[in-house]
């Protein structure tokens, strides 16, 4: 903020529209993990070229279409989360805009930003924009009420292996007690929770958890930060689950070759359930899927690229 501060005392009259990291630091978002931007440098939107100036630590970006803004400790301008998402799209991976929407959406009501419902609608009334195709694809993968940007790497992870995409953040009644899984497969009563490290007393704490877990049946694996530090180690950690599905179920449970999120994401293979994997949760609208929605999205998207060259 003491930066920020800085910037407007040297504008003075003029009050910045903050931007892309700098908004979500002063909305409280985790950043996604991709450093793509300098996050000491402040960066504003601007609607108007002639707006832009020569400052130092300052990084103006120009839009042409119209975005919506908060207020923030009433004396910053943001840009609203859903149009820094969108703004993002030029900078960030379909991984990395899919990490950021889970951010915006949290379990935590005090971390939660908005709604998949609500990006949702926004994005189809946004027109067309650079990098419309990837948000389209991104806010598949999306889910809400995550606690932490690792734990959506972990269920990407599983994803890219051919497993179906687990429920995060599932409700389970053990001795009393409700307990959230922070991502699990209720049909087979598999749950995964992630451990980034804990100081003694969490971990004895956990490990009570866990045993309340097994007594109800539940076969309970643990993800470690190691185990999705490379594509060898997010293999193992797939396998690992799929040989417990095998335990349970008594088939066959094979892996993947690894599939790359534009794979997962793909239109197509919603459409015709041809993915391993949930249909998103999100209301209907109009009497239209949301997924018949995302497709004709899509196929507006491919028709636009075709027509004025644009790159997907």
């Amino acid at each position: 903020m003491a930066v920020c501060d800085a910037l407007q005392h040297r504008l003075r009259r003029t009050i910045p529209v903050y931007d892309l990291c700098t908004s979500l630091e002063l909305q409280s978002v985790e950043l996604p993990p991709e450093a793509t931007l300098n996050k000491a440098h402040c960066h504003v939107a601007v609607r108007d070229v002639a707006d832009r100036r020569r400052l130092s630590g300052v990084v103006f970006h120009r839009y042409r279409r119209p975005f919506a803004t908060v207020m923030v400790a009433r004396r910053f301008r943001c840009v609203a989360v859903i149009d820094v998402w969108m703004h993002y799209a030029r900078f960030l991976s379909i991984e990395g805009l899919v990490i950021l929407l889970d951010n915006m959406t949290r379990r935590d009501g005090r971390m939660r930003r908005t709604t998949l419902e609500e990006v949702r609608r926004e994005l189809d009334r946004a027109g067309s924009f650079q990098g419309r195709h990837k948000c389209v694809r991104a806010l598949r993968l999306a889910r809400e009420r995550t606690d932490s940007s690792w734990e959506t790497k972990g269920r990407l992870a599983l994803m890219r292996y051919g497993l179906p995409c687990p429920s995060v953040n599932y409700p389970v009644l053990a001795e009393s007690r409700k307990m959230l899984l922070d991502m699990a497969y209720p049909e087979w009563k598999i749950g995964i929770e992630y451990d980034g490290g804990h100081h003694a007393m969490q971990w004895k704490d956990d490990n009570r958890r866990r045993e309340k877990l097994e007594r109800q049946g539940w076969r309970i694996i643990t993800i470690f930060v190691e185990d999705l530090a490379s594509e060898s180690a997010e293999e193992s950690a797939a396998r690992r689950v799929a040989d417990a599905i095998e335990q349970v179920t008594e088939k066959p449970c094979p892996l993947t070759d690894r599939q790359s999120l534009e794979q997962l994401s793909d239109g197509r293979r919603w459409r015709y359930k041809t993915l391993q994997c949930r249909v998103p949760s999100l209301p209907e609208a109009d009497g239209e899927s949301d997924l018949a929605g995302y497709d004709r999205i899509m196929e507006e998207e491919s028709a636009g690229q075709r027509m004025s060259g644009e790159p997907g």
